[in-house]
Parts: structure tokens; C-alpha cells; sequence
């Protein structure tokens, strides 16, 4: 059970386009940031705070290797049932896309 305030701040987070995108490309296995920068018409700054705010709720892990930051879904989070089952009922049109060539994944 998630209190209301708990779960109100984690509705805020998922309630966003971007985001519940970047979790479904997520779904299928760790990704690069600069993955998201290629896929989105938007600036690295705003990709990196949609980040910064998934990892924030607890919905992401990051790890670094060298320049590069990669993000899984956080399997460990409370909320982490409740991610799947949404992103199962999410219908994408988006393109998948490919990290840089150089990128270290």
C-alpha cells in the first residue's frame, strides 16, 4: 500500500508524455541518456531534468561509465509493480531509437 502523498508525487512524475515514453524504451533494458537526446525534440537540459525527476521518485538506477549515463528501471522500487503494469497498457508510436555509435552500452 502507498500512502496518498506517496503516490500522488509518483502520478505527478508518470503524468508526463516524455517521461512515461522514456520508461517504455526503459521497459526493454538499460539506456543511454544520450539515446533520449537523439529520440526527443528537445534540448539535453530538459531530457536530463525528465531524468533527474524519474530518478528523483525512485523509479530509475543510473550508472556511469565514463562520459556516459546509463538508466534501468528501478526493480526495487515500491512503485516498481505499479511502472509495469502501466507501461504493459501503454501504447507507443514512437520510434525506437539508437543510442550514438560511440556511446560505451
Amino acid at each position: 500500500m502507498y500512502t496518498v502523498e506517496e503516490l500522488s508525487k509518483v502520478l505527478k512524475v508518470l503524468g508526463d508524455p516524455t517521461r512515461l515514453t522514456m520508461l517504455k524504451q526503459m521497459e526493454a533494458g538499460e539506456q543511454c541518456a544520450c539515446s533520449f537526446v537523439d529520440c526527443f525534440d528537445i534540448s539535453q537540459p530538459a531530457i536530463s531534468r525528465h531524468l533527474k525527476m524519474l530518478r528523483q521518485a525512485g523509479l530509475l538506477l543510473e550508472r556511469r561509465d565514463k562520459q556516459w549515463i546509463h538508466y534501468r528501471l528501478n526493480e526495487t522500487s515500491p512503485f516498481y509493480p505499479l511502472v509495469t503494469d502501466l507501461l504493459a497498457n501503454l501504447e507507443t508510436t514512437e520510434p525506437s531509437c539508437d543510442c550514438e555509435p560511440n556511446c560505451a552500452i
